[in-house]
This record gives structure tokens, sequence and C-alpha cells, in this order.
């Protein structure tokens, strides 16, 4: 049945007059002729009694004219309540993060979101994976990639950048690195690489050199690669924004600090599935990671680029 036809049966009906109804529809007086004989051709009944000057229900036309007034009602009703939806962030919005980011102090910042808005509900994950979005049933990923997957809605964040870090304490106990293969000197932890060996990429002078090293740790938490490198197991590849509270505690140091290296990714990205009708909810809560991400992971990158994708 389409509903369309109902709803125009009932203008017919409160307009009393096909050519009133044409008008309300902007639509030809033909059609509306047309449409009611496909809508009594349905029913298969007789709807209306037409004369020149008036039309008049017939019963059958009655029950189908309260139908359609109720139907065209809860149409509305729907309409009304998503409407409402889109406008205040209600309900829950499942979030998946990297593990690094759990090393920042986002306590605050999510305590402010759940007061400003009561009624949302958050289910937060970590995972550095970048997995079906969809069957995992998440709503919103962040992940450091340089690539974002192309089946996604990708919002660039902020630069990410990495480097070597370990203890003083640790550092005293080996010989002095000065350049990338003394590094072969060190016990490496680093996130898991394909192979027994980590190709380590350095850049010095816009010049790349490679060196491969078998680490000692792989794992992809990596609050746990800190932790490990401040009590001494190890020089650790960590993105920057984890370390600055270990760093002017100085229970870590940057390790060969005139080389840049490079990590898994060097973009934050926010990535969700396309929905051409996203809720308000999953709306605002991006607004607010792309802001408020970008102020505090932004603030730790010597090289900004705050352009926004």
């Amino acid at each position: 049945m389409d509903l369309n036809l109902l709803n125009l049966f009932a203008t017919i009906v409160d307009a009393g007059t096909l050519s009133e109804a044409a008008v309300r529809h902007g639509i030809t007086r033909s059609l509306v002729s047309r449409k009611l004989k496909e809508l009594e051709a349905t029913m298969g009944a007789q709807l209306l009694r037409r004369t020149t000057r008036h039309i008049e229900l017939t019963q059958q036309g009655r029950i189908v004219y309260e139908h359609a007034v109720r139907i065209a009602g809860e149409v509305e009703a729907a309409q009304l309540a998503v409407s409402t939806l889109r406008a205040m962030p209600v309900g829950y919005v499942r979030i998946s993060l990297p593990t690094g980011l759990s090393s920042l102090n986002l306590r605050p910042l999510m305590a402010d979101l759940s007061r400003q808005y009561p009624d949302l509900r958050l289910r937060i994950l970590f995972s550095n994976r970048v997995s079906d979005l969809l069957q995992s049933e998440i709503d919103i990923a962040l992940r450091v990639v340089s690539d974002p997957p192309q089946d996604y809605v990708a919002r660039e964040v902020c630069k990410v950048e990495w480097h070597l870090y370990a203890s003083p304490e640790y550092l005293s106990t080996l010989p002095e690195i000065a350049q990338p293969t003394d590094l072969t000197k060190a016990c490496y932890l680093c996130p898991p690489c394909e192979g027994p060996l980590a190709d380590i990429t350095f850049k010095v002078d816009a010049q790349r050199k490679h060196i491969l090293l078998e680490p000692k740790i792989q794992t992809e938490d990596f609050s746990f690669l800190k932790q490990a490198a401040v009590l001494g197991a190890g020089v650790a590849l960590l993105p920057n924004y984890m370390v600055q509270e270990e760093i002017r505690e100085g229970s870590l140091q940057k390790v060969l600090p005139g080389h840049e290296v490079e990590g898994p990714g060097d973009r934050l990205w926010i990535l969700t599935t396309r929905n051409l009708y996203p809720s308000s909810a999953v709306t605002m809560v991006i607004d607010f990671f792309r802001r408020e991400l970008r102020k505090l992971i932004g603030d730790y990158s010597e090289t900004r680029n705050p352009g926004l994708r």
C-alpha cells in the first residue's frame, strides 16, 4: 500500500473537491483523479461518489478516510520524534580509542561531556586495530594511521609524532647512543612488527636511514610499553603525546633527539561508517573529539598541521 495514496485521499476529502486537492499537492486535477482510481482499485471498492458540485464518502470511503487520517498522524509523530532525537544528544555512542590515549587525562573531558549532555551514554573500548566498525557495533573510532581506510569517513584530528624513549637509569648502563646503529646495544620495545626483526626508519636532514633490530618486547598496549621503558626494560618507540608527564618528571628522556622516527601512523583520525543521517549524539561527540583532542594532542606536536579534512 502506497501511503502517499492514503495521504492524497485524506486531502481530497478535507478539500471537498479534486481541484482543490490538486492545488494543495501541487499536481494536476487529472493526476489526482488517476490516483483516486488507483486507490479504489487497490481497495476493491468505490470510496467517493462525485457530482459536479461536491463529493460524498461511501461507507468504505469513510473507513479508509479514518485510517488515512490516523496514519498521517502517526507519520507526523514519527517525524517529530526523529527530529527531536537529532536536535538533542540522546542515547548510546560506542567509541573505540587507541590504547595510547588511555594514558592521557581524558577524565575531565569526559566529565564535561557528561555534564553538558546528561542523556548521553558512552561505551568506550580501547583498540589499535581498524576493524569492521559496523560488525563491531562501533559508532566512532579514533585511530593513528597514515592512510585511513577508504571504506570509512575519515576526519583528521592532528599530526602524531613518534620518538624513542628510555629511562635515564637504563641509558646510564649503555654506551652512548649517538647514532641509530648504536641501538643494537639496547633492548628494543615496540609495537608488533612483521617477522622477527623490526625495521626502524629514521629521517635526518631529509635523508632516510633504516636499521633492523630484534625486539625485546612487542605489544599493542602502548601504556605497557611506556611503563616498561620507565622501569628500565629498554628503549621504547612511543607517540610523544604519551610521555609528556614522564619527560617533565625525568623518568623518561628522548633517545637520538636529532633523529625523526617513523611510527605506525603519523595522523590521528576519527573514523565513522558512511551515514547520510548521523544522530545528533554521534555528530556532537565527533565535533567534541576534533576540538578537544586537537588542542590536547596537537600541543605536543613539534611540527603542527592544524588542517582538517
